[in-house]
């Protein structure tokens, strides 16, 4: 019974000394991560650091933490932030915002507000091999408009053994907006939903820094499924896309749409959009369906060449690179 008790003893002493360890090395590694930043130009800071959960967990907390850019261009700020993790799963760890945060732009600052707005992260070596994102919802309100998420479920998964090819998927129940560029029948404010999946192939590893340090690149994109319902309208779209080191485009793009010529009717007799502007959009997009076979449906495949949409041999328009800088 003795020697029981002694082992107990020395087992509990050893778990217990293995969970100070743990933690010490978490705590360490995010004052790293924030000194990193520092030194790469970033200001970066926090109120209180703390690390809490014994004897299993290792639930580390910041208070007011914040970043921002060199340039003062980006940033971010909340009244807290956690990193919940187990002590013997070091590489999986949830991450959790409160409920509000604020986010700095080029464009001005944007409040978060959240419900549930929570992150699984599996990473390996400062790697990351897959990441849930969701979030019961999630409004973001700009200086020109505010936007309403419902039922945001994203996820992220490496694709083995390619060195930085990864599946990203996208599924928002409901989306709402303050000020729709187009109103009426043609563009509710309130999108039924959003689904799209697609792999990505990016010049480098998605890494724990990306975002603060070089962000990597897509070098290929290929979407096999997406699909937007806004309003009558139903959108679907398909695609596969390589890009050159300026972020242009080249490949081939598909467009699916069930419903435009009466949503456009409709939008034309509730006087959204004026007669002259209607009749041409049908008749250019009746032009376009013509390419697919059928005047009532859109189904058209564009071509892109260095950032070109071609439409056959024609050139229609531009798209703006790709740009992470």
């Amino acid at each position: 019974m003795k020697r029981l008790f002694i082992v107990i003893v020395v087992a509990t002493l050893g778990y217990a000394g293995w969970w100070f360890y743990a933690a010490n090395a978490l705590q360490r590694d995010v004052e790293a991560w924030f000194a990193d930043q520092r030194d790469a130009g970033w200001q970066a800071s926090y109120a209180d650091i703390s690390v809490q959960g014994f004897p299993s967990r290792t639930d580390l907390t910041l208070t007011d933490p914040s970043l921002t850019s060199p340039d003062g261009q980006f940033g971010w700020s909340a009244p807290f932030f956690q990193i919940l993790g187990l002590t013997y799963k070091r590489g999986h760890v949830i991450v959790a915002w409160p409920d509000t945060q604020t986010v700095t732009t080029p464009d001005g600052p944007m409040a978060i507000s959240s419900d549930g707005l929570r992150a699984s992260v599996i990473h390996a070596s400062n790697n990351v091999i897959r990441a849930n994102v969701e979030a019961t919802t999630l409004n973001l309100e700009g200086p020109e408009q505010t936007v309403a998420l419902a039922g945001l479920t994203a996820a992220l998964e490496k694709i083995e053994p390619a060195p930085a090819s990864y599946r990203i998927a996208l599924f928002v129940d409901g989306i709402a907006v303050s000020n729709p560029r187009i109103s009426g029948t043609l563009a509710p404010d309130s999108l039924a939903s959003l689904r799209s999946e697609m792999t990505v192939d990016l010049n480098a590893p998605i890494t724990l820094d990306s975002g603060t340090t070089d962000t990597p690149r897509p070098t290929q994109i290929t979407v096999p499924r997406s699909e937007i319902t806004y309003g009558a309208l139903t959108f679907r779209v398909t695609g596969d896309a390589a890009f050159d080191p300026q972020g242009r485009a080249t490949g081939e793009v598909s467009l699916e749409a069930d419903n435009w010529r009466e949503s456009l009717n409709a939008a034309r007799a509730n006087g959204d959009l004026p007669p002259g502007l209607t009749d041409g959009l049908i008749d250019l997009l009746s032009m376009l369906a013509t390419f697919g076979g059928s005047r009532d449906a859109l189904d058209i495949t564009l071509g892109l060449k260095d950032g070109t949409v071609l439409l056959g041999p024609l050139p229609i328009g531009t798209l703006p690179p790709l740009q992470f800088d």
